[in-house]
């Protein structure tokens, strides 16, 4: 069990260092970018509904 706050910091430090990358994007991102981001979203949304039975 020693090895559990080592593990919580670790899991803690991934988490900030990701939010960190996620802001810096965002903040850099005009329009087009968050076009494509919101369009690729979409296409993958309707793919994973065609290849599933959902909708039979």
């Amino acid at each position: 069990m020693s090895g559990l706050p080592l593990l919580v910091a670790s899991v803690s430090s991934l988490f900030r260092d990701v939010s960190n990358e996620l802001m810096s994007y965002t903040s850099q991102m005009n329009t087009t970018h968050w076009g494509i981001v919101a369009g690729s979203a979409v296409a993958f949304g309707f793919l994973c509904l065609k290849g599933t039975n959902a909708n039979r």
